[in-house]
């Protein structure tokens, strides 16, 4: 009796499922939905494992199901280049996409549609490209459902590209507990990815959300998603874990707001971001709500855009260590950051920097009310640059507020009409002018 060792064994066991034995053509042009499916399907009857997706172009008119378990994977690990997208004689030809790229074409002007794909419990999507060929650039973008979304814990996005989702990733209808996206790139052309119904610490990693696919800053795509787009939605989420991940070009970067869902899924959440942020948007950071006891916490982060804290707040948010540019286009009254609300707004050792010309009228962080801590900053701007009338304004709303030991580049100016308790001390100033 011949023995099989024990490795070789699971290894057969474990073979991955593909989807071309199950009738995939993979053209461009016969429908492959009923073959994926039926590839996952299977590969969940005998257990779960991997779903292999060859190298090709792979029509979907219809939805995909991802089952427990399971994992649907292509062999794509790196995002191509801009160039690599157009080919060089026609801007407007379609892509010259490369590895296993699925093309859906269901769902047109259909927003709140079932989602393209679903992920259930333990399930993953990983190395395939997603690219809706009847998408277009020159007018403003055609609405589609949610490219993949959850309906359960435990779900997973791993390195993949979503060349023009007009809606990228729903982890926020159904629970999306423990969830992990990493090295997902996207040219979401409304919404890239909204966070709700987490209860248990998820955690995105290496999220570039930028305009590759249509680059031109004056199409219609372009200002439809500087006008409408958000780049990160957080509802109610505990302990979301957001690294190296970025937003450019959308009317606003990260938002932050209440959960949609009831009982202990209502309510804000609490994030913690480092080495990300918000590029060439008209809001870097919108925060309608957040937890009082820990809120939203900004780390080695750079800022391109306002920051506006709502009224609506009543938690915390920290930015620690960051480079805050301030606006882009100067259209609400403020250089960098308005706030209002009763929660805490806390810079510490942060750098700001005003980069548009209209914020020479504007303050730089405008207090409505609320709580402010500003200790150990830098305020780069001085004469021949831009000079704004104050560094800081504080409204008769403010609560309290310390302005502490920072450091500026020409005369402090502090506006302090504040009702509440106020200390300033320990600054400098006209330091770039000795």
């Amino acid at each position: 009796m011949i023995q099989i060792p024990l490795f070789l064994a699971l290894t057969t066991l474990a073979a991955p499922f593909t989807v071309t034995d199950y009738g995939a053509v993979g053209d461009g042009a016969a429908d492959d939905t009923a073959a994926f499916q039926a590839a996952m399907d299977a590969c969940f009857a005998a257990g779960g494992g991997v779903v292999e997706v060859p190298v090709g172009k792979y029509r979907m008119e219809g939805q995909l199901a991802v089952p427990p378990d399971v994992t649907l994977e292509g062999p794509w690990r790196a995002p191509m280049t801009v160039g690599a997208y157009h080919a060089d004689d026609d801007p407007l030809s379609d892509p010259l996409l490369r590895g296993s790229v699925i093309m859906p074409v269901g769902g047109a002007d259909e927003p709140k549609g079932p989602p393209f794909i679903t992920l259930s419990r333990n399930s993953t999507l990983r190395g395939l490209v997603i690219f809706y060929p009847d998408q277009t650039r020159t007018n403003p973008p055609v609405a589609y459902p949610w490219t993949v979304a959850s309906r359960d814990d435990n779900c997973s996005i791993i390195d993949v590209l979503m060349v023009n989702p007009y809606q990228a990733v729903d982890f926020g209808t159904s629970v999306s507990g423990r969830h992990y996206i990493r090295g997902l790139y996207a040219d979401a052309l409304y919404r890239g990815i909204c966070v709700d119904h987490c209860l248990d610490v998820g955690r995105i990693e290496n999220v570039h959300l930028w305009p590759f696919w249509e680059p031109d800053g004056n199409s219609p795509v372009r200002e439809f998603a500087r006008e409408h787009g958000e780049g990160f939605v957080f509802g109610r989420t505990d302990w979301e874990y957001v690294t190296n991940c970025f937003a450019i070009s959308y009317g606003v970067g990260f938002r932050f707001r209440d959960g949609i869902g009831s009982g202990p899924y209502a309510g804000p959440g609490n994030v913690l971001l480092t080495q990300s942020g918000g590029d060439n948007c008209a809001v870097a950071v919108q925060v309608d709500a957040t937890q009082g006891h820990a809120g939203v916490s900004f780390s080695n982060c750079q800022i391109f855009g306002d920051i506006i804290v709502a009224p609506t707040n009543i938690g915390m948010v920290r930015f620690d260590a960051c480079g805050i540019f301030g606006s882009v286009d100067g259209g609400r009254g403020v250089s960098a950051a308005r706030i209002a609300g009763r929660g805490r707004v806390s810079f510490s050792n942060c750098h700001f920097y005003s980069i548009h010309p209209d914020n020479q009228a504007s303050p730089v962080i405008q207090v409505d009310e609320g709580r402010l801590s500003v200790i150990g900053c830098v305020f780069i701007n001085h004469e021949g640059l831009v000079s704004n009338p104050d560094h800081i304004t504080l409204e008769p709303g403010v609560i309290s507020a310390h302005i502490v030991a920072n450091e500026f580049y020409d005369e402090m100016r502090i506006d302090n009409r504040a009702e509440g308790q106020v200390e300033i001390g320990l600054n400098i100033d006209r330091t770039a002018l000795q």
